[in-house]
């Protein structure tokens, strides 16, 4: 299988942060008195840095045999087994884990923004309905969420999740409102679309992408002329923006011949 390269970097650094790799013959003796007996979470994390994963699942699986109760080794475990494509193992290490020492909200966002990097959207998926779980409305933990959601299509979960994380502030929420504006595009919800849009346009004046993406889904509407007004606007803020320019003179031209028709149709 392809192993994802994001999801090492996590695990080795959240294997290095539970027990760094002893230097010195005294540091290795004080931790395998201390909190690694007979050595073994040491091992395990030096084979997972050489993606030597078996090997790595053996040394994690003696140290929990020697310490059942620390939560470190089941997390390493687990961190192993997903990268090794398992991830039924991995999650029962992880509740292993858990009922030891519940994870934090911010680990479990942590490991999915690795997760997201590499596109594994699942696993990331694991990791903040765990943390949305735990925290129902965390509103890093449902933003996440709802991106995973959008990079699957799925709009209208994708939607709930910006609704929540939108409504636990005060300010406006332009990255919730601009994706959540994006997902009601793609339902053909036009209209909520639009008050996404134009609530980020309000909170960002001169934000001219923000005026292309109303552009856009004002001409899905038909709206021409309020898309013609618009890049008006956005050609003020970038007056060499060819595509704004190219735009706006194909509307122009086809508003021009429009209205004389209907103007004989009234007639």
């Amino acid at each position: 299988m392809k192993f994802l390269t994001v999801l090492q970097i996590a695990l080795l650094t959240s294997i290095s942060g539970l027990l760094t790799v002893p230097t010195t013959v005294e540091a290795a003796r004080k931790s395998s008195i201390a909190g690694d007996p007979g050595g073994h979470t040491n091992r395990g994390v030096k084979y997972a840095k050489k993606k030597e994963y078996e090997k790595a699942i053996e040394e994690f699986t003696k140290a929990i045999e020697l310490q059942p109760q620390d939560p470190k080794n089941y997390r390493n475990r687990a961190l192993t087994y997903r990268l090794m494509g398992q991830p039924a193992k991995a999650k029962e290490d992880d509740a292993a884990a858990n009922k030891l020492s519940p994870e934090s909200v911010k680990t479990h966002n942590a490991r999915a923004r690795g997760l997201i990097r590499d596109k594994n959207y699942d696993a990331a998926l694991e990791e903040l309905d765990e943390a949305i779980d735990a925290e129902p409305r965390n509103g890093p933990a449902l933003r996440l969420r709802a991106y995973v959601y959008l990079q699957q299509s799925k709009w209208a979960k994708a939607i709930a999740d910006y609704t929540v994380a939108i409504n636990s502030i005060r300010e406006v929420d332009i990255e919730g409102r601009t994706r959540r504006g994006f997902a009601y595009r793609n339902l053909k919800k036009y209209d909520l679309a639009l008050e996404d849009f134009s609530k980020v346009i309000e909170a960002r004046p001169k934000d001219a992408e923000a005026y292309r993406r109303r552009i856009y889904l004002y001409r899905q509407m038909n709206e021409n002329e309020k898309a013609i007004a618009d890049l008006k606007k956005l050609l003020e803020l970038k007056p060499n923006d060819a595509d704004a320019k190219a735009q706006l003179k194909f509307l122009e031209k086809q508003s021009a011949t429009t209205k004389p028709a209907t103007a004989k149709a009234n007639n």
